[in-house]
């Protein structure tokens, strides 16, 4: 009776073992394809290539080249592409998946929408619209920096640009307004000595008037030189992108915004270098401290583009990231 006891015990456990996950019987095909932006023959690397199924995300990201293959369950789906969480950039595809089967991609499929708005403010030493407009092919509009004064007509874009040499922001109630803004979503690009839209008009020092970002959280100063530094790239989604964890940037200019110190529990370390904190930092979770919303971006590199282009391939590709992932 006991040896027939722990047959018994035996067999339940080898076939409750031996039971396959329902997930394993789903029938799979798969969908390729190619994201481009919106001008011919540019591709994206690091896009997110998604389907939703009955509660499970199956997913990939574009590869330098910008291809993508996903193995997704048969049937219809809405295929999402985008970049950063979708709110600028998304393209959204009805696809039918065939058991066993590939399902490739028009490049007009696969292309990359801007399902938001995006404005910049002008600067003498920088020109960032020149590539979402001549580069990416995608639109951007101008608005001086009175508009930040503004809450409402700032959140006509879901992202703002603010060029190195823009004009200095005199305005209390436009740092508040910057604040809120990217609290409730909206996202801030700043270059170079732009960075006084975040910290305050310079003075030379690290005590600095107005801004909405404290000058213990980070302080820079005019004080760099002429030269190519070589820089680590620190964060996983831009060396996805670059497909690389190296790269190089080019200062063309004298005093450019060197980082002296900044507060490493606050901000994120993009890009670094030796010898200097940091080149280039990003704020995912800001808060104005009296609301809570679903916050934006805060990028700031301490380089510029240049009106003229001297900017080389890595910066190139490099605000690229910044753009598509605002």
């Amino acid at each position: 009776m006991k040896n027939s006891f722990y047959l018994l015990l035996t067999i339940l456990l080898i076939t409750s073992c031996s039971k396959e996950d329902p997930a394993n019987d789903l029938l799979m095909g798969t969908v390729e394809g190619t994201v481009y932006a919106n001008l011919p023959g540019k591709t994206i690397s690091g896009a997110s290539v998604f389907v939703n199924y009955e509660g499970v995300k199956y997913q990939t990201t574009s590869n330098t080249l910008g291809f993508f293959s996903l193995e997704v369950p048969v049937g219809h789906h809405q295929l999402i592409i985008q970049t950063g969480d979708g709110k600028i950039f998304q393209t959204i595809i009805e696809i039918d998946i065939t058991h066993n089967q590939t399902t490739t991609l028009t490049n007009l499929q696969s292309k990359l929408t801007q399902s938001g708005q995006i404005a910049f403010i002008p600067g003498a030493y920088d020109a960032i619209q020149n590539i979402i407009t001549n580069s990416l092919g995608y639109t951007i509009t101008p608005i001086g920096n009175g508009a930040l004064s503004s809450l409402t007509t700032m959140q006509q874009f879901d992202a703002i640009f603010i060029n190195c040499g823009a004009p200095d922001l005199t305005d209390p109630a436009a740092y508040d307004s910057l604040a809120q803004y990217i609290t409730d979503g909206g996202s801030i690009y700043a270059s170079d000595w732009a960075v006084s839209y975040l910290t305050g008009i310079h003075t030379g020092d690290c005590n600095r008037p107005l801004g909405f970002i404290p000058d213990t959280k980070l302080c820079s100063s005019k004080s760099g030189s002429s030269v190519t530094l070589p820089g680590t790239i620190i964060a996983p989604d831009f060396q996805a992108f670059m497909g690389t964890n190296t790269m190089n940037i080019f200062y063309d200019l004298n005093e450019w915004e060197i980082i002296q110190n900044f507060d490493p529990t606050y901000w994120e370390v993009v890009v670094s270098t030796n010898g200097l904190p940091a080149l280039m930092l990003r704020k995912s979770d800001f808060s104005n401290g009296t609301s809570q919303g679903n916050s934006g971006n805060i990028y700031f590199t301490t380089f510029h583009n240049d009106p003229n282009n001297d900017i080389n391939q890595d910066m190139q590709h490099m605000l690229e990231f910044v753009i598509l992932n605002l």
